[in-house]
C-alpha cells in the first residue's frame, strides 16, 4: 500500500513539473533558460578566417542590431544583438506580433567554433520580459503559446542554417 502511495504522489509530482515548462517545449534549455548552442568543426580553416567570416555574416543579416568585437588581435570571440518579430495570436494583426529580442555570442577555437544564441527578451507595447517567465495565463489563449514559441524556434533555426552556410562557404573576408 505504501508503495502504491509512494508511486502516486512521484507520479503527480512528475506531472506537475513538466505542465510548468510546458510552454517551453519547442525550445531548448540550458540551466533553465532557452539557449541554442552547438560547437562546429570546419577543416582546414583558420580561426582567424572563421572570425572573419563571422562578422561578414553578422555584417550581412538584417536582424542583427550591433556588433561588438573583441578588442584584442587573437579573434576569439564576437557578441551581437538582434531581434525580429514574432505573432502571438489568432488573426494576422499588426498589433498582435511581439519584437523579439535575443543575443548572439560567437566564440573561435582553432578550426573550431562555437555559437550561442541566448538572453531572449520578449518586448509588448513598453514592457518587457525574460522569455522565460513570458506566457499567457487566461485559459482560453494558451493554446497560442506553442504556437508564438514555434515560431521563435523557426526563427532562430534561419539564423543558425544561415551562419553555418556563411562559416562553411568560401566568402570574400570584408576589408
Amino acid at each position: 500500500m505504501k508503495f502504491l502511495l509512494s508511486v502516486f504522489i512521484y507520479n503527480i509530482i512528475s506531472i506537475g513539473c513538466i505542465a510548468q515548462n510546458s510552454f517551453l517545449d519547442n525550445l531548448p534549455l540550458k540551466n533553465g533558460k532557452v539557449n541554442f548552442t552547438k560547437v562546429l568543426e570546419v577543416d582546414g580553416i583558420s580561426q582567424k578566417e572563421l572570425y572573419n567570416r563571422a562578422i561578414y555574416w553578422l555584417k550581412d543579416t538584417e536582424d542583427l542590431q550591433s556588433i561588438r568585437v573583441s578588442n584584442d588581435s587573437i579573434h576569439e570571440e564576437i557578441n551581437s544583438k538582434g531581434k525580429f518579430k514574432a505573432l502571438w495570436g489568432p488573426n494576422d494583426y499588426p498589433e498582435l506580433y511581439l519584437s523579439i529580442g535575443y543575443t548572439i555570442k560567437l566564440y573561435f577555437r582553432n578550426n573550431r567554433y562555437k555559437y550561442e544564441f541566448t538572453n531572449f527578451i520578449v518586448k509588448k507595447s513598453e514592457v518587457e520580459m525574460q522569455i522565460e517567465i513570458y506566457k499567457m495565463e487566461n485559459n482560453k489563449n494558451r493554446k497560442y503559446n506553442t504556437l508564438f514559441y514555434k515560431q521563435i524556434d523557426e526563427q532562430i533555426q534561419i539564423l543558425i542554417t544561415s551562419l553555418e552556410k556563411a562559416m562553411k562557404i568560401n566568402i570574400e573576408s570584408p576589408k
